[in-house]
């Protein structure tokens, strides 16, 4: 009989993970646009997995590139993440929008990391089924900082769209 000795490795804590994640995030500033934004699709998903959230990572689909879903509280919610020099224009959310319209039960999860134009946030809701959650760099920095976590975030934006109306939710989570 031969024994073998595994070597294991001490699982990573929470907070070692957090710190990857917020030094990657970090590194990811001084990118230029384009880069950047393909390395926040990599933190998010990272993130994802450390929160304890089901994630799939960016896909396609005829005729769509999706930055990935996430699935939270039974609901699926596709992903967009925009890191652009400007803020976030009606056209960029009215297009994602329409890729969540066309899944069965969906809902999106836009992250602009430099936030929304107030008409987004105007018009985004005005005569349609609310589907899409807004977010933006404040929140994901929040997160990542320890401010609060994703799912307390994913809670509170929920929250304040189902009670309220309101797809992009403060950045102060109130404690419980």
């Amino acid at each position: 009989m031969e024994i073998r000795l595994v070597q294991s490795f001490p699982k990573k804590s929470h907070e070692q993970e957090l710190k990857e994640v917020k030094e990657a995030f970090e590194k990811a500033l001084a990118l230029p646009p384009q880069k950047r934004g393909y390395e926040l699709e990599k933190i998010f998903v990272q993130l994802m997995r450390i929160s304890g959230i089901q994630v799939e990572e960016p896909f396609r689909i005829v005729g769509e590139q999706l930055d990935g879903a996430i699935k939270y509280d039974g609901h699926f919610y596709l992903i967009e993440l925009k890191w652009f020099a400007e803020k976030l224009e009606p056209k960029h959310i009215g297009s994602f929008y329409f890729k969540v319209e066309g899944k069965l039960g969906a809902r999106g999860l836009a992250i602009a990391m430099n936030g929304y134009t107030s008409s987004v946030v105007e018009s985004v809701s005005k005569g349609k089924e609310l589907k899409v959650l807004l977010l933006d760099g404040n929140h994901l920095a929040n997160v990542i900082y320890g401010q609060y976590t994703f799912k307390q975030l994913l809670d509170h934006a929920i929250k304040c769209a189902s009670l309220h109306g309101q797809l992009y939710c403060s950045h102060a989570i109130p404690k419980t």
